[in-house]
C-alpha cells in the first residue's frame, strides 16, 4: 500500500445513489445451484485517498449474502478508468441491509472513485 501523509487524508464519501435496490413484488426465478437472485448496482464517491472502512446500504443484501466489490477512478462524465493511483477493496462484509468495505485509495491527493457492487442470494 501507498504511504500518505495522515494530514492529507480525505475520507470518501457516498455521492449519488445510482440505482434503487428495491425489488419488492417482484419475483425471483431460480438461477441454478443455490443461487436464487443477483442485482447488480454502482456507486459514484465524492473525491478521498487513504484507506477507510466505508458502508453502502441495500436492502437486497443480508448476512449470507455473497459481496462483490470493484472500484475504479472516474473522471468528470463518471467514466470510470484506470489511473496512476492503486485503489483496491481489501475486505466486505455483507449484514442486514448494507455491505461494509474497506478500501484503499493509494493516491497523495483526493481523487474520485465509483464502486460496482454484485450481490448474490
Amino acid at each position: 500500500m501507498t504511504t500518505v501523509d495522515a494530514a492529507k487524508i480525505v475520507v470518501p464519501q457516498l455521492e449519488e445513489a445510482a440505482q434503487e435496490a428495491d425489488r419488492a413484488g417482484q419475483e425471483t426465478q431460480e438461477i441454478g445451484g443455490n443461487l436464487v437472485a443477483a442485482w447488480r448496482f454502482w456507486r459514484t464517491w465524492t473525491p478521498g485517498n487513504g484507506t477507510w472502512d466505508l458502508q453502502i446500504p441495500l436492502n437486497v443484501i443480508n448476512p449470507n449474502s455473497t459481496v462483490v466489490i470493484t472500484a475504479a477512478q472516474v473522471d468528470g462524465n463518471g467514466n470510470r478508468f484506470v489511473g496512476p493511483a492503486p485503489i483496491d477493496v481489501l475486505n466486505t462484509a455483507p449484514g442486514n441491509g448494507v455491505v461494509t468495505f474497506k478500501i484503499n485509495i493509494g493516491s497523495g491527493v483526493p481523487i474520485p472513485m465509483r464502486t460496482d457492487v454484485l450481490v448474490f442470494n
